[in-house]
Formats: structure tokens, sequence, C-alpha cells
């Protein structure tokens, strides 16, 4: 009887103890977890930010976007679609960028000055539903990998990583949408491709059998074809050569060198990608889809990899 009260009276006793250090683990995870949250640059939650902008003072210019229902938009200085994953990046490292304790709680001019944020180069500002938050980068610190910046209206001045001055300074292309063609390769309904000098290829796929039609008749190899719309799909634009051309015969695009034609199932109006000249101060070749007025570079190897693949799009067996 002794033994058994001895043995549950210990059993309680460890129940307890463990109760204890789970009650003492959680409040020092959350005091750790308190601690983690001041040290974050902003309190700002990435999702509840409706607008931000750079501004490189230097430079007199700026970048603004503003998150739509599809994505961000950017607005300054061109209308157009954003990078959601770089703009989300770039966001998400300003936000959680650790900054020290107060540096200085309040400085003179001439110190500012000094620290660079008397007269700075960059500054940046984020919009939410609880208002609007100005980051403004002063200079590296002497260590150089450090860098001092402060909010605009408080008299406080912090440090943090000097990479994130750099990465806020990103330039427009590194924020916009490099999209080629957003299509979907599986839902294929038929490919032409034409290519100067070269017969038409034309493929078409119904009820998941892929058939060449043109320059030849045969079975189409699935997995050549998806590889080849793929290639397109993933490729990015390189650079943007004119935003409103008034005439493409200068980019050889009113004369294209090659040009791919895509339907896809249940859209009407099919994909159009045309490749002109060889844009040699690039190393790439200018391009254009139907969708916009813009013109742009794409890649050599992608052009390459589009004119060497086009007759290889049948079945083995078939070709021979």
């Amino acid at each position: 009887m002794n033994f058994t009260k001895k043995t549950l009276f210990w059993f309680i006793v460890l129940i307890v103890l463990g109760g204890a250090f789970f009650f003492f683990d959680k409040k020092e995870e959350a005091v750790k977890q308190l601690k983690e949250e001041k040290l974050k640059l902003l309190p700002t939650a990435v999702k509840d930010i409706s607008e931000f902008w750079v501004s490189n003072i230097k430079e007199n210019s700026q970048i603004k976007g503003v998150r739509e229902k599809d994505g961000w938009q950017l607005v300054q200085p061109l209308n157009a679609k954003g990078d959601v994953k770089a703009i989300e990046k770039l966001l998400t490292n300003v936000v959680t960028s650790r900054k020290d304790a107060v540096l200085f709680e309040k400085v003179e001019h001439a110190k500012l000055v000094e620290l660079g944020l008397g007269d700075p180069e960059v500054e940046m500002g984020l919009k939410s539903a609880s208002g609007e938050t100005v980051i403004v980068f002063g200079e590296r610190g002497p260590t150089n990998n450090m860098a001092y910046v402060m909010f605009k209206g408080r008299p406080e001045v912090y440090r943090v990583h000097s990479d994130l001055k750099k990465e806020v300074s990103q330039d427009s292309y590194a924020l916009r949408d490099k999209t080629i063609l957003d299509f979907d390769p599986t839902k294929l309904r038929r490919l032409e491709i034409i290519k100067k000098g070269m017969r038409r290829v034309v493929i078409e796929q119904n009820q998941s059998k892929w058939n060449m039609l043109e320059p030849e008749t045969g079975i189409a190899s699935m997995a050549k074809v998806l590889e080849y719309l793929y290639a397109i799909k993933n490729a990015e634009i390189k650079a943007f050569a004119d935003e409103n051309p008034t005439d493409l015969a200068p980019y050889g695009l009113s004369s294209p060198m090659l040009q791919l034609t895509i339907y896809q199932e249940q859209k009407e109006k099919p994909y159009i990608l045309t490749i002109g000249d060889k844009d040699r101060a690039k190393r790439g070749y200018f391009a254009k889809v139907d969708l916009a007025k813009k013109v742009f570079d794409v890649e050599e190897g992608l052009v390459d990899t589009l004119i060497l693949n086009m007759n290889q799009l049948l079945e083995a067996d078939a070709a021979k």
C-alpha cells in the first residue's frame, strides 16, 4: 500500500514538474519571439502593404507599385504589370530586416549629413491600413556591412545590413513582369511555326492525340512539343526596347524572321510571338507579342533553340 502511495506521489510530482517546464519553455519562447519582433525594421506584414514607392533623390527618379486584386501593378515610372515574386521578396526583406537598438536618440543636422541622412540619396515609402511609413537610407557604416536608416518624422537613427539599401535601389526592370507569353502548354490546340527560308510547321492536338500536319504528316512527339512550348513559357524578357513603337520595321518585326502562333483550348484568340532582327548590342533578338504594343528583347539561346528544334517534333518512328 505504501509502495503504491509513493509511486502515485512521484507520478504526480513528475506531472507537475513537466507542466512547469512546459509553461516556462512556452514563456521563454514567447519572450524570444517578442524580442525578434522588436528587432524587425517594421511591424507591418507584407500582405497588409497596399502601396510602395522608392525614390532615388540623386537621380530624380521614382518607382511606385500598387497592389491590385490580381497582383502588383507598377504605376511609375511607367504603367506595367509588376513581377509579383520580385516585389514580394523586396517587401519581405525590408519588413523583416533586423535593426540594431537605437544608435542615436537625437542627432544634430551636421551628424545626419555625416551619416548620409541629412541629404539622403534613397527613400522608401510603404502604405498600409495603419498609415504610411517612409524609410530614409544613409551611408554605410565603418565596417561596410552596416548602413544607417531612420524613419521620416522621427529622430532615432538605426543600423541595418548594408545590402538592404542596395536591394531597395533596384531599377524598374527588376520589379517588372518579364513574362513573354502566359499560356498553358498542356492545353495546346494548334501550333504554327513560320521561319523565313524554311517550311511551315503545323501541329494539332485533339483528345490527347498529337499530329503533325505540315511540313509532313505524322504523329508528333508530345514530349518534344511540350518541351518546345515550355521553353517559351519559362523564358523571360531580357530587356525592354520600345514601349510604344510607331514603326516595327527598324526591329525587323514588320517582316519577321520567326513567328509562332499558339492556339489554346477554350480560347478563340491565339497567342502570337513574333521575332525580328538581332539586337547585337544586347545579344538578343527583338520580339513582340500580339497582346501588347511594346518591343522587347529575348535571349539568343531561346531563338536558337526554337529554330533548331522546329523540325524535330515528330515521333522518332514516324520520322523514319
